[in-house]
């Protein structure tokens, strides 16, 4: 098991932080350390910050090489399988089968996390400012439907619940500045961690979605 520096977490960004964080409470609150937790497209596996004593296997095209899609684990050879803003940059069509294998391999519990539709406009302004390849593919290929998502996942013989969190108007300001003045976002992003993670909204970021056998 890697020895993970929980003050790292600090570092994050605020919006990554707080959708590692949100997700994460949830599997505390499922189940106990050393429960064995597969984190799909979680790039640097950050998401371990979040789970000391829990067994957390990483996989994410850009840094180990497997993705969702194409490096099939057992059935249910996981008790939670965890996807945190992945499955907006799957292209639509395969969506449904990306549900589905999180679905094989979890013997549990799935947890997804993805921006909610009701961004859209701002996600259109936020590229058009930044020109992010990553808000690229929330433009062109929509944001996942949050009742398309809990139909498909009941039907795969799961109970869900999901909630909204995060505020849409701080991550507007943070994103801008991460990605038109980086050098000043470490220290912006470090002060919005440790003072405004619980930040009230009026119009929410993002929808976690837990499901459960």
């Amino acid at each position: 098991m890697r020895v993970l520096d929980p003050d790292a977490r600090r570092d994050l960004s605020w919006d990554r932080y707080v959708r590692l964080n949100a997700a994460a409470q949830e599997m505390i609150r499922l189940v106990p350390p050393g429960t064995k937790i597969l984190d799909v497209g979680g790039y640097d596996g950050a998401l371990a910050l979040f789970l000391p004593g829990y067994e957390v296997d990483l996989i994410d095209p850009a840094t180990t090489g497997a993705s969702l899609l194409h490096e099939p684990a057992a059935d249910k050879s996981y008790e939670i399988a965890v996807s945190i803003d992945v499955l907006e940059h799957i292209t639509p069509e395969d969506r449904d089968a990306a549900l589905k294998e999180l679905a094989r391999v979890a013997r549990r519990f799935v947890i997804l996390n993805y921006p909610c539709r009701e961004t859209k406009e701002a996600q259109e302004l936020m590229l058009k400012l930044t020109n992010n390849a990553l808000l690229r593919e929330h433009v062109q290929w929509e944001l996942p439907d949050t009742e398309w998502v809990l139909k498909t996942m009941t039907g795969l013989g799961f109970g869900v619940e999901h909630r909204a969190h995060a505020s849409l108007g701080l991550w507007l300001g943070q994103y801008l500045s991460l990605n038109l003045v980086p050098d000043s976002a470490s220290l912006l992003n470090r002060y919005l961690v440790e003072h405004h993670a619980e930040e009230p909204f009026s119009t929410p970021l993002y929808h976690l979605v837990v499901c459960k056998r």
